[in-house]
């Protein structure tokens, strides 16, 4: 959409007090290295305090966001009580998620902050349709990466979740566009004449997927004012709700906030290509260290499919690193590695509301709870040590075809060309390689390990 529909960030104070934001004690400031961020305005040394009353702490608050300018499932809820066109909406293309419902709310709201006077009348207006001219049209996150730059992730974890990260997102916009264009007000607003495209969708999820925050009443929310705070490893503050449900941000317990320092949060320990996944950038001081890959099942099992349906999820092997040792967790593989003569068997039964069901049976009884627990279950069998190695097995090929995989592609050398022509940034360079860096490292430490527990289960 049209890029005179964004204001500059220092505008950002005037719409924070004309919607009662209150910066107590916080301030936008240019953060090194970080982009807009908050800092304190006077020093606080909070060394004790009862953190459950947030009067007592009144002296310690921050920021302070009125419950009206949160945006959750329930923002959404009730802005559909008040525009009957969007209550139009919601119920023909709802996703009866807070995500889904939240992205339908921010993209009506897109539209609407970049109409002009020509434009169809649009959804009634609210503090969102200025606050989103402040939210970035380029956000860090890959799936807003070019082609090229996604290309620097072949055979990272990251290759696969993006691979079906589009393929959820082209869906869900080709749902919006089928329900929607058949609403003779959100046809006009959308599609008439090519209002929206599919980068829009990708857009307000990246803005969810990076600015979404957990409320401990509140659930899933973008908060305005407090997504400026940029995460750490070491966080300053942390966010919650008061009395009054609005959202509060405070100096930690025992933590002291220097005038002019910079005021953090946290945004939760997650892996490198979680963070890169959903914040677009990797943290440097982060001790998490791991990584998923996704699993299949062997081309030659007959049981394959049926095992796969009765799972429920794509199955996947996840790894990781915690001062150098090695730990794997992989429900799926003791499945994979059973077959129909060690016990296992499918069956397509009657089910309660008097449907055809397929039951997974072990050893004659029905395990089609336990899908995750047959590392228990086999643990009394028999062939026990051999089902172990069967395991074990599997998953060092895969961790090792991983990691050759990830180490043949494409050298430093040869993507200089590319950055100093302008066809893959800097910071994504940057976070391409360190990605692939500490993956490389957990794959190789995967590989030994497993290694030694094959070794050591032949030997059993």
């Amino acid at each position: 959409m049209a890029s005179k529909s964004t204001l500059p960030i220092d505008v950002f104070p005037t719409w924070a007090r004309f919607n009662d934001v209150d910066f107590i004690n916080a301030k936008l400031h240019e953060t090194g290295g970080k982009g807009i961020g908050l800092v304190a305005v006077n020093g606080s040394d909070l060394t004790e305090t009862n953190t459950k009353d947030l009067r007592h702490e009144e002296a310690q608050a921050l920021l302070r966001i009125p419950h009206d300018l949160v945006l959750s499932a329930s923002t959404v809820e009730d802005y559909a009580k008040v525009d009957q066109n969007f209550r139009q909406l919601v119920e023909s293309v709802g996703h009866n998620s807070a995500r889904g419902n939240i992205l339908i709310y921010l993209l009506a709201h897109l539209v609407l902050s970049s109409r002009n006077s020509s434009s169809p009348r649009g959804p009634a207006s609210t503090p969102w349709t200025e606050y989103i001219k402040f939210l970035p049209r380029d956000v860090p996150v890959p799936t807003m990466w070019s082609e090229v730059e996604r290309a620097l992730l072949q055979s990272t974890s990251l290759e696969a979740a993006l691979k079906a990260k589009f393929s959820s997102l082209s869906k869900e916009f080709e749902d919006l566009t089928e329900k929607s264009s058949v609403l003779p007000f959100w046809n006009s607003l959308f599609w008439e004449k090519g209002t929206v495209t599919i980068q829009d969708w990708i857009l307000v999820d990246a803005w969810y997927r990076s600015r979404c925050l957990e409320l401990p009443r509140g659930g899933e929310a973008m908060v305005p004012g407090l997504d400026m705070a940029n995460h750490s490893h070491h966080p300053t503050a942390y966010y919650d709700e008061d009395d009054k449900d609005d959202v509060v941000l405070l100096v930690r317990p025992g933590t002291k906030v220097s005038a002019g320092e910079e005021v953090s949060i946290s945004y939760g320990e997650k892996t490198p290509a979680e963070m890169l996944f959903s914040y677009g950038f990797i943290d440097s001081e982060s001790t998490a260290e791991g990584l998923n890959l996704p699993l299949k099942v062997q081309p030659d099992d007959p049981l394959g499919k049926a095992k796969l349906h009765i799972f429920g999820r794509p199955p996947s092997l996840k790894l990781s690193r915690s001062d150098g040792e090695i730990d794997w967790q992989c429900p799926f593989a003791y499945l994979m590695c059973l077959n129909e003569e060690d016990g296992l068997e499918f069956k397509v039964l009657q089910g309660e509301d008097g449907g055809r069901e397929l039951r997974l049976f072990w050893q004659e009884e029905d395990m089609t709870t336990q899908v995750d627990h047959f590392e228990d279950l086999i643990k009394n069998h028999p062939l026990c040590q051999i089902f172990r190695l069967r395991v074990v097995s599997v998953l060092h090929e895969v961790v090792y075809n991983h990691l050759v995989e990830l180490s043949s592609e494409t050298s430093h050398d040869q993507l200089e060309p590319l950055r100093r022509d302008g066809l893959v940034r800097d910071d994504r360079l940057q976070a391409a390689e360190k990605l692939r860096g500490i993956e490389a490292g957990v794959l190789e430490s995967a590989a030994v390990a497993l290694d030694k527990q094959v070794r050591s289960a032949r030997s059993d």
